[in-house]
């Protein structure tokens, strides 16, 4: 089993702390407790102002990813910042990042691409549109976190790969959508 080959059997994301995804270490910092104080209000306030707010693990992943600067790798959002410390933004931004990657990279690919499908149905725009550009533009790979294990990386992209194959090849589209149908049905 691939999971076997990664030595990350039995991994659940609950209950451990994905090998795969390590966020950056703090710094040193002589106020390590409060600063690890603010870190975690930061992250209760943001997931429950912000990303339990959103529908499905693609919508806060790319969100997520959109608040890192592509130029320094620091995460910012101006709202946190007038309440937190642009270094506690900054960490449990990414921390939140890293949960929500490692959320995704840990579904079944069926249900990664039921999430994938509704992302697109929320941007009302053309499916066959979406898949083109996503494929020829390859914009996902800006997703993972930054210090994303390479393995993790891999089998983030080629999912996505498969998953655009699979909706631009294949009349499944509705199939992979319909709660009721079985995978038994596909031919």
């Amino acid at each position: 089993m691939l999971a076997d080959a990664w030595g990350i059997r039995g991994w659940k994301y609950r209950t451990s702390r994905c090998p795969m995804c390590m966020p950056d270490q703090a710094e040193n910092r002589p106020d390590e407790g409060k600063f690890t104080e603010e870190v975690a209000r930061l992250i209760q306030d943001f997931e429950e102002r912000t990303l339990n707010e959103m529908s499905g693990h693609f919508s806060r992943l790319i969100y997520l990813a959109s608040l890192r600067d592509y130029n320094t790798g620091r995460y910012h959002h101006y709202g946190l910042e007038t309440r937190y410390s642009s270094n506690a933004v900054d960490q449990g931004l990414r921390q939140c990042h890293v949960k929500v990657f490692e959320e995704l990279v840990a579904l079944r690919l069926k249900e990664q691409t039921e999430d994938l499908i509704n992302f697109f149905e929320s941007l009302k725009e053309e499916r066959g549109r979406l898949v083109e550009a996503w494929q020829r533009l390859r914009s996902y790979q800006i997703l993972p976190p930054e210090n994303c294990h390479p393995l993790a990386r891999e089998l983030f992209d080629r999912n996505i790969e498969i998953m655009l194959r699979i909706l631009r090849e294949t009349e499944l589209w509705p199939l992979l959508h319909d709660p009721h149908s079985d995978a038994d049905d596909l031919p």
